[in-house]
This record gives C-alpha cells, structure tokens and sequence, in this order.
C-alpha cells in the first residue's frame, strides 16, 4: 500500500517544485521590470527621447550630404563658413566679439554665410551629448523658417548667453531657451532630436577633416588668419576682399 503512494507523492513534490521555480522565475522578471522603470524614471531630461532611431533629417532647403546651414547667400561675396560648439567657451567668446558683425553682413547680403553647428564637445557634459543637442536645438529654430536668417541668430545667441556648465541644460531647458529667443515652439523636435543624426553624421565628419577645432572660421575655403580675438578684425578681412 505504502509503495502504490510513492509515485504520486514523488509527483506532488516535483509539481510543488516546479511551480516554486516558475514562481521565482515570474517574481524575478517582475523585480527586474520594476527596477529598469525605476532607472527610466530618473531620466533627468537631458537626452531626446527617440534621437536613439537614427533616422537622419536633414534641415530644410539643405540635402542629406550638406554639412551646414546656409544662412545667407551673395552672388559676389565671399562664402563664411563659421564652425562652433555650444558648449565651447572660446566659441561664445566669439560670438560675443563677432557675432553681430557676420549677421549684419549676411543681413545685407554681403556674405554667403553658412554655419556647422557641431557636437565637438559631446563627450565633455555630464550626461554626454549636450554639444549635439543644443546643435539640434538651434537647427530646429532654424527650421521652423529657414528664409529668416534671424531665426538662427536669436537662437545661437540664446544658447550662447546661457552657456551652461558640464552639465548641460535639460530638453525642457533648451526648448524654453529657444522659445523665448525666437517665439517658435520647437519643442518636439528637441524632444525628439529630429536633427540629431544629421548633426552628428554629417556635420561633424566633414569638421574632423576641414578644422582643427571650434571656434574656426573659412573664407572661401581659406581658414582665417587674423586674431580671432580682436573686434572687427573678422569683418575688417571680409570686407577688404
């Protein structure tokens, strides 16, 4: 009688056994479902959310090979090709000492000015990549009306003036930063970093190989030679031609 039983008993242990190992199984994949939204949650906002696709835009009026962003065009003037990283600290420099200077040039149609926004400096913020997204988030205020060159001078301006530290700012930051200079609502496409693999794919490899680094300034492919540090000098070598 007692060995009729051991079959089934040996069968109740097993099934015990085995729905204790599908337990721990389900309980383990529930612990670890919980611990990766919990990482989730503490995003601090500082990466687009589906830059991470790869799908490469490029900005309006420009083709998928172009690295820059052509604010202006002469028929007869020199061609300006300016190379700067928002995170740069020599590049808000420059900026500061020469920015206007080439705006007002390309707003009277003197120079065909086209700017590389580049992510140089990604590897330098914490979290990483803050150079690319505050690129992007210039090329979305250019975007939103590329014919108005004033689009891209009130952001690059604004993102100058709030240079951050490491840091970086956050996607919320850099979408209220650009909406007070221009008052464009661009931030979806920060959010999304639309223009992000444009930056970083296209942009950037043609940098690597015109430059040395950023601030950088080619007057029809000629690197500028002057003091980059001296007011009007930048203009004053435009102008003479």
């Amino acid at each position: 009688m007692n060995r009729s039983r051991t079959p089934l008993i040996i069968g109740i242990v097993a099934g015990i056994a085995c729905l204790g190992l599908v337990t721990l199984i389900v309980l383990a994949l529930v612990i670890g479902g919980v611990l990766f939204a919990s990482e989730d949650d503490g995003d601090d906002g500082r990466t687009p959310s589906s830059a991470a696709s790869g799908e490469l835009v490029a900005p309006p009026g420009a083709a998928e090979d172009q690295p820059y962003l052509e604010i202006s065009s002469a028929a007869d003037g020199p061609v300006v090709d300016v190379y700067v990283d928002f995170l740069c600290p020599h590049c808000a420099a420059f900026h500061e000492t020469h920015g206007e200077d080439l705006a007002q040039l390309a707003r009277d149609g003197e120079i065909t000015l086209r700017m590389h926004p580049r992510p140089m400096l990604d590897a330098n913020s914490t979290p990483v990549g803050y150079s690319g997204r505050a690129a992007n988030a210039a090329v979305c205020a250019y975007a939103e009306d590329a014919e108005d060159p004033e689009q891209w001078f009130e952001a690059e301006a604004a993102l100058f003036e709030n240079q951050p530290g490491s840091e970086g700012l956050t996607v919320d930051e850099l979408a209220e930063v650009i909406s007070e200079a221009t008052g464009s609502d661009v931030s979806s496409c920060i959010t999304e970093g639309t223009y992000l693999p444009w930056v970083q794919d296209v942009v950037e490899p043609e940098a690597l190989e015109s430059t040395q680094g950023t601030p950088a300034v080619l007057i029809d492919g000629e690197q500028f030679a002057g003091d980059i540090t001296e007011p009007g000098a930048l203009e004053e070598t435009i102008v003479a031609g």
